[in-house]
């Protein structure tokens, strides 16, 4: 819950902040290995921007989930072509559609410690065969709260090496696992791109 609500107040900051933001490389990668005209899920889509434009500018199909209701309505506004945006937990989302591509570029370090491990399998529930899984994740176990533009946010994430060996047994193929990322002024601890086999 707190996320979800600190999301909401913060969303004209995050606006500003977004909508200069650059697409990295790795979400460039990502969409380089998927089919033209695939189907993708954003997980903790946000406003949409820059990523799921970005996708949606390369022929992707998108759907976009988020726990914010006032970052699902931004969304929404931008008018993003070819997309969907939905108010929703991502433990909660089902889905008939299979993806060509899932993307969870920071938004799982929100999810609950307890839960964290229920995410790969269910991805690769979600996924079409041979889809492809990015997102970013912090290398060590940790649960902690922060702050973002003067409001509080939950942290947490399970060990790198953990979440590397479960996603080998669910049937994940590393494509690449990129420590301290950097790329202008982005950082991120670490950034990973799997295939379900």
């Amino acid at each position: 819950m707190t996320n979800k609500n600190s999301y909401n107040k913060i969303i004209d900051n995050w606006i500003k902040a977004r909508n200069s933001a650059i697409v990295n490389k790795p979400v460039v990668d990502f969409a380089d290995y998927i089919n033209s005209e695939g189907t993708i899920l954003d997980i903790g889509c946000g406003t949409g921007l820059p990523i799921a434009k970005y996708l949606s500018d390369r022929n992707f199909s998108i759907t976009g989930i988020d726990q914010s209701a006032k970052m699902i309505k931004t969304a929404k506004s931008v008018g993003i072509k070819n997309s969907v945006f939905s108010t929703c937990d991502f433990f909660d989302f089902e889905s008939d559609e299979k993806f060509n591509g899932i993307i969870a570029w920071d938004s799982l370090f929100h999810f609950p410690k307890e839960r964290q491990e229920e995410i790969y399998s269910k991805v690769y529930r979600l996924l079409a065969p041979e889809g492809y899984f990015l997102f970013t994740h912090g290398k060590e176990e940790d649960e902690h709260f922060g702050s973002m533009f003067g409001v509080q946010f939950y942290y947490s994430c399970l060990s790198k090496n953990f979440v590397l060996d479960l996603m080998k047994k669910i049937g994940f193929d590393i494509i690449y696992s990129i420590e301290n990322f950097i790329e202008e002024k982005d950082e991120r601890d670490w950034v990973v791109l799997v295939k379900k086999k």
